[in-house]
């Protein structure tokens, strides 16, 4: 398991990336978020604000990798 999560967090060239650390957190807490509210309210309304964040950490990655 350990070494899956270090290959996806890894870049082309080998070393670590902070970037996709970032995202994947982004991701993680947005998921348990998600969840959390499902199975408390049932329904989950995030605000729009927090869509926008999610979506641009993600879009990020993929700004950077055409960038360089």
């Amino acid at each position: 398991m350990k070494a899956r999560l270090l290959e996806i967090l890894s870049e082309a060239n080998g070393r670590l990336s902070s970037t996709r650390a970032f995202m994947l957190m982004v991701a993680l807490t947005a998921i348990i978020d998600w969840q959390k509210a499902i199975w408390t309210i049932g329904v989950w309304n995030p605000n729009p604000e927090v869509l926008l964040f999610i979506l641009g950490v993600l879009g990020l990655k993929v700004y950077q990798k055409r960038v360089e």
